[in-house]
């Protein structure tokens, strides 16, 4: 006699039937409880594969619609020589980030058959408080840095609005997606993926920080991928040790912005933020100021998330 009532080997569960797998994880150490999400879901190497087919794939096709799209315009409009480089630069270095983020999103539902907040917390909801305290204290750091420049070295404040304004809202608006988008790759689906073959926090927030790193390869001169793996072991060790992704989206969303919001509103000279030639090569100073603004963050937001943000567990 058939049994109809048995689940479909490939049934995604839902709703309650999830939540009630989330809070059954039995509690660990921090930052295994966040890693271990990966357990909500398919973890078969066909659902990695497909994963780093679309993260791959999905920002190459969109790179190859945009230089259609210019094509296009320039053939049909004829614009003036090096009209669109900058829309073109923005979208390039911010828009195909995203375009990965949400190759990571598709690849969580569709591959791995788990919600795509299981990226962010182990209770699956999104910590609006949690990215404002990141968002927040990343900016104070920073703009204390730069009055604290400013008071050492007499550079005068030379704030102005761009020009073109149209281009700064677009690159304003792409810029905490492209943040909250690497948070989730790296700090987020690459963390949890290296989990379920190490299991070590140490070695998987080292072998992250070595993707991040490279991945940015050259842009800022030879110490491109020491700054990068340093930035990224300070995103692990936060988010890790809240068990939640929201402090490192927040606080790497305000480091972008406040870095292209200083280089373009003219506060500092020209050129020293960028991408190219007209990127200023970091030195050793930079990763000693990296090395402090992470221990203030990670103190800072430890203490207000301690102060307004109960600690939350999975329903």
């Amino acid at each position: 006699m058939p049994c109809t009532n048995l689940p479909h080997p490939e049934e995604r569960p839902s709703g309650a039937r999830l939540e009630g797998r989330a809070s059954a994880l039995p509690r660990r150490p921090s930052g295994w409880q966040f890693i271990d999400l990966a357990e909500l879901g398919r973890n078969a190497g066909r659902s990695y594969l497909a994963a780093l087919l679309r993260i791959t794939l999905y920002p190459l096709a969109a790179a190859i619609l945009l230089g259609l799209a210019v094509v296009l315009n320039t053939v049909v409009n004829h614009p003036p020589p090096g009209s669109l480089d900058p829309i073109v630069g923005i979208v390039a270095q911010y828009g195909l980030i995203v375009v990965a983020g949400l190759a990571v999103l598709r690849s969580i539902e569709r591959s791995h058959r788990r919600p795509w907040r299981s990226l962010v917390a182990p209770d699956l909801s999104l910590d609006w408080r949690r990215l404002a305290i990141g968002g927040g204290v990343q900016f104070a750091i920073l703009a204390g840095e730069l009055a604290l420049v400013h008071e050492l070295t007499g550079w005068p404040w030379r704030f102005s609005i761009p020009a073109a304004l149209p281009l700064f809202a677009l690159a304003v608006f792409l810029i905490p997606l492209q943040a909250a988008s690497e948070e989730l790759l790296f700090r987020g689906y690459l963390t949890q993926a290296l989990g379920r073959i190490a299991r070590s926090r140490c070695l998987i927030a080292a072998a992250v920080g070595l993707v991040f790193g490279l991945l940015h390869l050259n842009t800022y001169g030879p110490l491109t991928v020491p700054y990068f793996f340093l930035l990224s072991l300070i995103f692990s060790l936060v988010s890790l040790r809240d068990d939640r992704l929201e402090l490192a989206i927040g606080g790497h969303a305000a480091m972008n912005l406040f870095a292209f919001g200083v280089a373009n509103a003219t506060l500092i000279g020209p050129g020293i933020i960028g991408t190219g030639d007209g990127a200023m090569p970091f030195n050793w100073a930079a990763i000693a100021a990296l090395v402090l603004n992470g221990a203030v963050f990670y103190g800072v937001t430890r203490l207000l998330v301690r102060l307004f943000c109960a600690r939350r567990s999975a329903p």
